[in-house]
């Protein structure tokens, strides 16, 4: 059994993209798919299938064959919390990585939080 779900599925995109495989099949949970379409909406993922217990992930490779995910990291766990105002959400890279939150309107990008501004739970980053 599986105490931190997305520390897994951070785990499994991880491994996938290291050696390189096209597909990832992650556990269905609520907060994985949420990750899922943010993930997608921002260009890290380029399909995912629902089945009845897992999502099926398709990673978006660049013309040399490799991930675009060079990074994916999760900060927050459930013995450390990470909080940040919408005014602290800090940034990767400029525009190139992202930052998960999880907020009172749902898991959103740093982006998202920002223009909402509303801060909440640093999930991860992924670059």
């Amino acid at each position: 059994m599986i105490n931190d779900t997305i520390s897994d599925f951070f785990t499994r995109i991880r491994n996938a993209s290291l050696i390189c495989r096209d597909t990832v099949r992650v556990s269905k949970t609520k907060t994985n798919q949420s990750l899922v379409r943010i993930l997608a909406h921002h260009g890290f993922i380029t399909s995912f299938i629902i089945l009845d217990r897992s999502l099926v992930l398709k990673l978006t490779k660049n013309q040399q064959k490799q991930t675009n995910i060079v990074q994916i990291q999760r900060l927050s766990r459930p013995g450390c919390r990470l909080y940040v105002n919408f005014k602290k959400i800090p940034r990767i890279y400029g525009k190139l990585g992202l930052i998960l939150l999880s907020t009172s309107y749902g898991i959103l990008s740093d982006r998202e939080a920002s223009n909402l501004k509303i801060g909440g739970e640093i999930i991860g980053f992924i670059t």
